[in-house]
């Protein structure tokens, strides 16, 4: 047997539809922001040694580039 709850007035504010509508951009925004990420480490993965000798880089440093935090 189920119980229905109707007209629960504390779920029903422009509080939490707010804050339900900010969590599901930040959850967007973590989604794009992985998928960039991982483009980019792909990207580098393709690159053979000469190429990585060439620009200076090791596979050590294919985080850092990832994550925009590689300084030189």
């Amino acid at each position: 047997m189920a119980i229905v709850i109707q007209g629960i007035p504390a779920l029903n504010t422009p509080h939490l539809h707010r804050g339900f509508r900010l969590l599901g951009r930040a959850f967007m925004a973590w989604c794009a922001e992985r998928t960039r990420r991982a483009a980019v480490l792909c990207a580098l993965d393709r690159l053979d040694d000469r190429d990585l000798r060439d620009l200076g880089l090791s596979s050590y440093d294919f985080k850092a580039i990832a994550n925009g935090s590689l300084q030189r």
